[in-house]
């Protein structure tokens, strides 16, 4: 059922992202297209976390370097929040990870770590839409 599901959401992201690209100058259901391609970007790598980050699913933040100028080699990394807390009183978690794609390796990821409570600035900062 978790497969169907994490299979879902990302061919959802990729089709909002193929309308994104043939629309560039529209906004799709209030988001922008860097906000829809953060999602597609992240969706990508959501698979290879482990299962204890299930849960960090809401409003995701990508942000790609190249490493030494090469287009297939990049450094990424990203945030986003638990989805449980979206139901309830409590505050945020955030999730932070650094990993790499790179042709000869794949995705490996170095770093992930988890930001306790924080604030409802920076929940609402992480979750920003593009307003019209």
């Amino acid at each position: 059922m978790k497969r169907l599901i994490i299979i879902l959401m990302i061919t959802a992201q990729f089709s909002l992202y193929t309308n994104v690209i043939a629309n560039k100058n529209q906004k799709i259901d209030g988001a922008g297209k860097e906000e829809l391609l953060e999602e597609t970007l992240y969706s990508r790598y959501y698979p290879y976390l482990d299962k204890m980050y299930s849960d960090f699913i809401m409003c995701p933040r990508v942000v790609i370097e190249r490493i030494n100028g090469d287009k297939r080699r990049h450094i990424v990394r990203a945030t986003a929040l638990n989805y449980s807390a979206h139901h309830g009183d409590i505050l945020y978690d955030r999730v932070h990870i650094t990993l790499t794609d790179t042709p000869e390796e794949g995705v490996r990821i170095y770093k992930v770590s988890i930001e306790e409570n924080i604030s409802k600035k920076e929940s609402i900062l992480q979750c920003r839409k593009v307003r019209y």
